[in-house]
């Protein structure tokens, strides 16, 4: 997401959108409101047209005319899912979580972000993880109460387990009470979920929650980014340093005997192309062979454990 009410589309995307899509991702709200407008004079029942309304408002600061629009497209969700198979309620299920996701995702200042997720689980009655997560986190920070805060949190597991920022927060709140299992079961379970979505590890590194666990050898192992083979460490916590020269010269005396190349290309390439910022010349031959090399290594399905889970990824 950007800083901006959407996200950012390529103008291929553009063109397959509906015009409302279209006017969203632009930020037109006020084409959003009349088209949605358009569309329930001729169909009063078009909850899509009462979710594209409700947004518009809402973020327009019409609050109170949004959340009724809101909860008119939720009333019309919940009243065909009464009548749905079972495909089409996983559908519809989708279609409540994607607009909720919508609307939080919009607001970004806290204070109004924290009251949207309050809309959503009490307004519109949906137990929707990411909401339920900033109340918790405003419990345990506003009223200093973690005890509190895992009882609303226990909802946003039950909403879904697999959420690893879910998994992470009972970690920290786990972590804070000292009840060192259960944070180290929803720390795992963070790390197992997290693939793509959170770089568990390096929030582990600056937060204080777990300050009394720094010295826990699980702990260190556990959240440690760095691989233990001590040539490839040298070369991670280069990078992990940015010390991009070191990077360069660690690599390229690894490359040759590297076990898997990706190991050791991957975070050359990352050096060399923000060594290229500095000196062009110098390092775009340099840049150019490790790209191709690692393309080649691509081609031959080969993957770097290793890197993914220095970046995040495992």
């Amino acid at each position: 997401m950007t800083d901006d009410v959407t996200g950012e589309l390529d103008d291929e995307a553009l063109d397959a959108l509906d015009p409302i899509e279209e006017a969203w991702f632009a930020q037109n709200l006020e084409s959003v409101e009349q088209l949605a407008r358009e569309r329930l004079a001729a169909d009063a029942n078009d909850f899509q047209a009462h979710a594209w309304l409700g947004l518009a408002l809402y973020l327009s600061k019409k609050t109170a005319a949004g959340q009724r629009s809101l909860q008119t497209a939720f009333e019309l969700i919940n009243a065909a899912a009464l009548k749905a198979d079972e495909e089409e309620k996983e559908t519809l299920s989708w279609e409540r979580h994607g607009l909720a996701d919508k609307l939080l995702d919009s607001v970004h200042e806290l204070p109004l972000q924290l009251s949207a997720a309050q809309f959503i689980v009490d307004g519109l009655k949906l137990e929707h993880a990411p909401s339920l997560r900033l109340m918790v986190e405003d419990v345990a920070e506003r009223e200093g109460n973690p005890v509190k805060a895992m009882a609303v949190l226990k909802r946003a597991l039950t909403a879904d387990a697999t959420d690893p920022e879910s998994h992470y927060l009972a970690a920290r709140l786990f972590a804070r009470l000292g009840k060192r299992p259960n944070m180290f079961g929803h720390l795992k379970r963070a790390l197992e979920h997290a693939a793509g979505s959170i770089a568990v590890r390096t929030l582990t590194r600056s937060e204080p929650d777990f300050d009394g666990f720094r010295e826990d050898e699980e702990f260190k192992t556990l959240t440690d980014p760095l691989p233990t083979e001590p040539a490839l460490r040298r070369l991670y916590a280069a990078l992990d340093a940015g010390d991009l020269a070191l990077v360069a010269t660690l690599a390229a005396a690894a490359e040759p005997t590297a076990q898997n190349p990706l190991d050791v290309l991957y975070p050359y390439r990352d050096a060399a192309e923000q060594l290229l910022e500095t000196d062009e010349a110098a390092w775009s031959p340099t840049l150019e062979r490790v790209q191709a090399e690692i393309e080649r290594c691509e081609e031959a399905d080969q993957h770097s454990a290793v890197y993914a889970r220095f970046c995040g990824d495992l």
